[in-house]
C-alpha cells in the first residue's frame, strides 16, 4: 500500500517564488501551510503537523471521510502591527486546510489525536492487509 501527497499548486508556487515570479495562488488563499510528516509504524499511520502557537482546542478540526484525512483551521497574529513599523515579515498566518489521502476500510473511530508544544499528531489505525500468495499461471503453448 502506498500513500502519496500530491499538491501541485503549491509545489509550482514555491519553486515560481525562487525565481521572483509573481504569485500563483494568492496572498491570502491558505497563506499558512503547515509542514507534515506521514509514516507508516506499527500498523498505524502517524501524521505529524506543525501547528505553532495555535490552540488546538479552539482553532483545529480533524475529520475523517471517504477515506479521507481532513486537518483545517485557522492561525492568527497575536497582535496587529502596522506595515510602517514592520521591518520583516516571515510568519504566515490564515487559513489551512490538509488533506491526506487514507487506505480503503480505515475505521474513524480508530483516529487519535494529541497535540503537545506545537505539534498535532494524529494516529490512524490501519485495517490489517491480507497478504496473498503470489498465484502460479502455468502458460499453455500450442504447436503451430
Amino acid at each position: 500500500m502506498e500513500l502519496k501527497v500530491w499538491t501541485p499548486f503549491f509545489d509550482l508556487d514555491k519553486e515560481w517564488r525562487l525565481f521572483n515570479f509573481p504569485r500563483l495562488i494568492g496572498e491570502h488563499d491558505f497563506a499558512f501551510r503547515p509542514s507534515i510528516d506521514i509514516a507508516r509504524q506499527e500498523g498505524e499511520l502517524i501524521v505529524i503537523v506543525e501547528l505553532p502557537g495555535i490552540d488546538a482546542d479552539k482553532d483545529v478540526e480533524i475529520s475523517v471521510d471517504d477515506d479521507i484525512l481532513s486537518i483545517e483551521g485557522e492561525k492568527t497574529a497575536e497582535s496587529e502591527i502596522s506595515e510602517n513599523n514592520r521591518y520583516v515579515h516571515e510568519r504566515a498566518y490564515g487559513r489551512f486546510h490538509r488533506r491526506i489521502p487514507l487506505p480503503v476500510g480505515v475505521d474513524p473511530d480508530k483516529v487519535t489525536a494529541d497535540y503537545d508544544k506545537g505539534v498535532l499528531t494524529v494516529r490512524v489505525s490501519l485495517p490489517e492487509d491480507k497478504a496473498t500468495e503470489a498465484h502460479h499461471v502455468p502458460i499453455e503453448v500450442k504447436a503451430s
